[in-house]
């Protein structure tokens, strides 16, 4: 099963309510909201998007099926800003 993970190269820091994302070499700085920085700090270890999900339901009392639409799109988009990384299945 597909695992996320931060990328090596990306860096944070939480600002107030916010996580700011920085990388080297990049000019642009992304801003994470309270919600998605929770999100942020569960992929510090490679986790799967029901772990993902199954913590977020537990740590905030919300059903999954409520929450798993949007955890999902926002993984998805991190991994397309690449400051998320996919590991398959049998990697590291």
């Amino acid at each position: 099963m597909t695992r996320f993970v931060r990328s090596p190269g990306a860096l944070s820091r939480r600002v107030g309510g916010e996580v700011l994302l920085a990388a080297p070499g990049r000019g642009d700085i992304d801003r994470l909201s309270d919600s998605a920085g929770a999100v942020w700090s569960l992929l510090d270890e490679p986790r799967t998007m029901p772990a993902v999900v199954g913590s977020l339901s537990e740590a905030y009392g919300i059903a999954p099926e409520r929450i798993a639409a949007d955890v999902e799109a926002l993984v998805d988009d991190l991994v397309r800003r690449g400051w998320v990384e996919e590991i398959a299945a049998g990697d590291g």
